[in-house]
């Protein structure tokens, strides 16, 4: 399998220049976002309109979790949260991400002759659907295999499979915590590209180690903390078990596991100095 730089960016060239530019543009006030999470964190007023568009659901977010945390208990089934969640994976962001996201591990599987595709932490596989309404797209037909700790994903497979016969799809139950089981081992035929969306900024650095007992490669779709510098919005996030994830931690093990990688990101970073990483391609 011969992949490098040169393969990503003839394959990716127009969705790069695409998603950066996005980035760009909806992101580009990210640092008064920064700044207005201190004063919520701080319990003073903040109005809505203050609040850049790309981030007002955030502000929302972290203004429950802030009025829970002063009386004492945490609630995640408490319906202002659970509608604010809703409208986060309904966001346009979330959605755009998910589409690029599957749109490269697609383009580069073609590119480099994968043979499986293989997706974690996939929740109540929104981004599966995603992928699948990728490949009807594209007319690509590869085995997926579609992962999570919990069983839930079980059944909302089985559903998808109707609804995509077509589809080559196994799901697994695996917390990327755990050595992978031996029966993942079975359905998967190398190379392997990975792909998943927020899903290590929920385990640890050490899952690392497992994803590439499995994956040759692998589409992170994380907030790495890239620069080291922390707000007040990860502050408040901390309590709901969003833990950031920085660069330079994760940075050995994947040095280590996949040595090779590829910040797909790199010119949002420079541009408007995006504390984040929020693509990563990485490969052994």
């Amino acid at each position: 399998m011969l992949f490098t730089n040169s393969v990503i960016k003839e394959a990716c060239a127009d969705l790069q220049s695409h998603y950066v530019d996005y980035l760009v543009n909806h992101f580009a006030d990210w640092r008064v976002w920064a700044e207005a999470s201190a004063k919520v964190a701080n319990r003073e007023p903040v109005r809505e309109e203050e609040i850049p568009v790309a981030f007002r659901t955030e502000f929302k977010i972290t203004k429950v979790i802030v009025e829970m945390e002063d009386l004492g208990k945490f609630d995640w089934q408490n319906p202002t949260l659970l509608k604010l969640f809703g409208e986060l994976a309904q966001g346009e962001f979330y959605a755009f991400f998910g589409d690029m996201i599957t749109k490269i591990a697609l383009r580069l599987s073609q590119s480099t002759g994968v043979k499986t595709l293989f997706e974690i932490g996939a929740g109540r596989a929104n981004l599966t659907k995603i992928m699948l309404d990728q490949m009807r797209a594209m007319q690509v037909a590869l085995p997926i295999i579609t992962t999570d700790s919990q069983p839930i994903i079980l059944d909302t497979i089985e559903k998808l499979k109707s609804e995509y016969p077509e589809a080559e799809i196994y799901p697994g139950l695996w917390n990327i915590t755990d050595d992978p089981s031996d029966e993942l081992f079975t359905v998967i035929q190398h190379p392997v590209l990975l792909y998943e969306r927020y899903t290590l900024n929920y385990a640890n650095v050490s899952a690392i180690k497992n994803i590439s007992r499995i994956a040759d490669i692998v589409v992170l779709g994380d907030w790495f903390n890239y620069t080291g510098e922390l707000f007040a919005y990860d502050e408040i996030f901390k309590k709901i078990g969003a833990v950031p994830l920085f660069f330079k931690d994760i940075k050995p093990h994947l040095d280590e596991y996949f040595p090779n990688q590829y910040i797909f990101d790199q010119r949002a970073l420079d541009s408007i100095k995006l504390p984040n990483i929020t693509l990563l391609i990485a490969w052994k």
